[in-house]
């Protein structure tokens, strides 16, 4: 477990730490995992009366190294395009937005409004090899909530890949509308391609052309503003998918796609190495429907199998009787932990309301090839270790 001193951010000055969202990814290219956080440093007194604001969040670094990040030097202070610049307090956005085979950053700006791409390599001092300011293209959808980058990774012939970015509008436990810039050899576009709303976001290469391709869905939640009344009774519940390379008809978008009981949470798994992903969808019961789709065009698209997965905490934990409503796991994320080429879905459960409403300090694992566990375990036990 590290600490905030642990990361090497200054003491001084330094009023919010928000290390409980940090990022990872090798920053200067040295092959060790650097960590990535924002933090407050305290503005003077003139520039809190100019700006009306007491703390400026910036971005640190903490440098990895054979002992991890507490055995190296002090963070160091990501350079943005000036002193005053500052950022959202959200942990950092990581992808090869490039394809150069170095990791990037992308940062909400303070003001919502904007963002920053850093390109990488960085070096010690915390400044990247380019920078690259990007006014919002929401375009009057609201403020930036969320990035979502693709995962990084090479393609089949040994090439990187860029990372497509979506931009994400914030909402109040609603349905909101993103924008989908593209990546390329000379970076993310600076206009891009509007999805529809929703609140759940997730890449992958879901007909199997090795084209990545992105999956929005929609919950159902809703803030109850005016207007809410005015929308299709059947939009909620759905998930609708872009396929890279299939654009459709100019004021079309592409079909919905049911999926009842879904809560929110998607996620590509590519469980049996076939270089197709299912889509893995969240049911708020508990558990996971795995989505075979067929077809590449927006009015194609079905369903083509759904598998369900389900898994469930004992009626006892820790002496302590659990109701059966409340034992149901939800979906936790999914990769490829043994790098056999095929995906594992990891399932969890906590017990009490951060985790039912939250999906916080879950205990009870289970990872699986998509049916079947290949381990489960409680982490209690590396907890009290860790104490």
């Amino acid at each position: 477990m590290l600490r905030h001193r642990d990361l090497g951010l200054p003491s001084q000055d330094v009023t919010v730490a928000g290390a409980t969202e940090v990022a990872t990814a090798d920053l200067d290219g040295d092959g060790y995992a650097d960590v990535t956080t924002t933090a407050g440093e305290a503005l003077g007194e003139q520039e809190a009366e100019r700006t009306q604001a007491t703390v400026r969040t910036v971005p640190y670094i903490s440098w990895g190294g054979p002992g991890g990040p507490h055995r190296t030097r002090s963070a160091a202070r990501v350079q943005l395009t000036g002193p005053d610049d500052g950022v959202d307090a959200q942990r950092p956005t990581v992808g090869d937005f490039n394809g150069d085979g170095h990791h990037d950053l992308a940062l909400v700006r303070a003001d919502r409004h904007s963002l920053l791409v850093l390109y990488g390599p960085f070096d010690r001092a915390g400044k990247a090899a380019r920078t690259v300011p990007y006014a919002s293209p929401l375009e009057g959808h609201g403020e930036i909530g969320d990035l979502i980058a693709d995962t990084i990774a090479d393609t089949a012939d040994g090439r990187h890949r860029a990372t497509d970015l979506v931009v994400h509008a914030l909402n109040d436990n609603d349905q909101s509308g993103s924008i989908l810039l593209t990546a390329g050899s000379h970076g993310l576009s600076h206009t891009g391609r509007g999805l529809r709303e929703g609140n759940s976001i997730a890449f992958g290469d879901f007909d199997g052309d090795g084209r990545r391709d992105v999956a929005v869905g929609d919950s159902g939640t809703r803030n109850d503003e005016p207007g809410v009344e005015t929308e299709r009774p059947d939009i909620g519940k759905t998930v609708s998918v872009y396929h890279k390379g299939a654009a459709p008809a100019a004021g079309s978008a592409p079909r919905p796609l049911k999926v009842p009981g879904m809560s929110g949470t998607l996620a590509a798994a590519d469980t049996d190495g076939d270089g197709t992903d299912e889509l893995a969808v969240s049911l708020g019961r508990g558990g996971v429907e795995l989505l075979t789709l067929r077809g590449s065009r927006p009015a194609t698209t079905r369903v083509a199998r759904r598998h369900l997965l389900t898994r469930a905490a004992p009626a006892v934990v820790d002496g302590e009787s659990v109701r059966k409503g409340e034992r149901a796991a939800r979906l936790y994320g999914v990769a490829d932990f043994d790098h056999d080429g095929k995906d594992e879905v990891v399932l969890a459960w906590g017990p009490g309301l951060a985790f039912s409403r939250y999906g916080e300090r879950p205990e009870w694992w289970w990872i699986t090839d998509g049916t079947a566990d290949k381990t489960a375990f409680s982490s209690k036990p590396f907890a009290a270790d860790a104490d």
